[in-house]
């Protein structure tokens, strides 16, 4: 499988930036935008994950 293929390390990112920012929001932003944004992403990651990966699968 190519690394095109692979969501494993986006899905890493998404953690390590999600990490980040909730740590960067405990300290400094009051509302909390950057962890809803992080965890925003990390979703749409996962999402793109369930649905594309069979249909990847298939086309292989």
């Amino acid at each position: 499988m190519s690394l095109a293929l692979n969501f494993d390390w986006l899905t890493n990112i998404m953690a390590i930036l999600f990490v980040v920012a909730c740590l960067y929001d405990t300290r400094y932003d009051e509302y909390g935008v950057l962890t809803l944004a992080a965890a925003t992403m990390s979703l749409i990651v996962m999402a793109m994950e369930l649905f594309l990966r069979p249909a990847f699968e298939m086309a292989l």
